[in-house]
């Protein structure tokens, strides 16, 4: 069963009611890794997450030539769109297509910063309005993404307060995701109708761990928008026995995984799970959802060897680019 908060609850921060449920997502051997937060019915989150995804299917549908002028090679594709680029075990993933952003853009690059940090020194690719209908993609994209950024800062203050009762002297979880300068990063992601195996778990996404402190997650919505009965499809958490059980995230919600930057951090006490997305088993299904990774500055040391987030970002990206 997949813990469960309210916003309110979040901003109240009772412990009473908080580490029951962070202890049941995070903090156990069993632990899914992730935890899903209830939003008011009047948050502007519900019409920030149904515009933004439905702009996924439109950018997916634009002729090649447009999907290539805002490829970005220089960040490994880690900037504008990107299909069949990541590798997943290996093999080029085409199974989606995902726009990648930063949710907080650098007011000042250097030459020096951006070849140090290639996946974070660029400034952000967007397409005009004029290719989506009108629609402004980046006004979309960094709505949704600072609702869901807030979201989790706030969260990682109560892990923070967690955290307290179970080690002393550990990193702040909320220092390292505050500050302005960040490398918070925006996928939006579109998931293909599935063409090969459907049966396979891994369909539409291979089976990983997130780098990310916080990776924050929309519901999906799918084409067509209701599946047939008993359809399959959808988010799968690996369980340490090995075998995988299904998340799913209600309509008024959004969730929150740990990524391994936040079991380093926590000296393993917050655990990363390993997770997989299967495509539907119904002919024709397209899927859009909005993954947000919530992560420290370049320079923040990660581990006590003194690897920094970025050094250990390009490590992780380079098995999959």
């Amino acid at each position: 069963m997949v813990s469960t908060l309210t916003l309110e609850s979040l901003h109240a921060g009772n412990p009473d009611e908080l580490f029951p449920a962070i202890e049941s997502a995070f903090g156990t051997p069993d632990s899914l890794g992730i935890i899903v937060i209830r939003m008011p019915p009047d948050h502007p989150y519900h019409a920030q997450r149904k515009h933004l995804l439905s702009l996924a299917p439109l950018l997916a549908a634009l002729p090649d030539a447009e999907k290539k002028a805002l490829e970005h090679p220089a960040s490994k594709y880690s900037f504008g769109w990107s299909h069949g680029k990541e590798l997943m075990e290996g093999v080029p993933d085409d199974a989606k297509g995902s726009f990648y952003a930063q949710v907080y853009e650098r007011p000042d690059l250097t030459p020096e910063f951006t070849a140090k940090n290639p996946s974070y020194g660029f400034k952000n690719v967007w397409p005009s309005p004029d290719i989506l209908n009108g629609q402004s993609l980046e006004q979309a994209f960094v709505e949704c993404g600072k609702t869901i950024t807030e979201t989790g800062v706030l969260l990682a203050e109560r892990l923070d307060q967690f955290l307290a009762t179970k080690h002393e002297n550990l990193s702040s979880l909320q220092e390292a995701l505050k500050s302005p300068l960040n490398c918070h990063k925006g996928r939006l992601l579109y998931y293909f109708p599935v063409s090969r195996d459907s049966s396979r778990l891994d369909s539409w996404c291979g089976l990983h761990l997130d780098h990310s402190l916080l990776t924050g997650l929309t519901r999906a919505i799918t084409n067509p928008a209701v599946l047939p009965e008993g359809d399959q499809s959808g988010l799968y958490i690996q369980l340490p026995d090995g075998s995988f059980t299904k998340v799913g995230i209600p309509e008024d919600c959004m969730a929150f995984q740990v990524g391994q930057a936040a079991s380093l951090l926590s000296k393993g006490v917050l655990r990363a799970t390993p997770h997989l997305v299967k495509g539907s088993d119904a002919g024709g299904v397209e899927r859009s959802t909005f993954a947000c990774f919530l992560q420290p500055d370049v320079d923040f040391v990660l581990t006590q060897e003194g690897q920094t987030f970025s050094q250990f970002s390009e490590e992780i990206l380079a098995d999959h680019y």
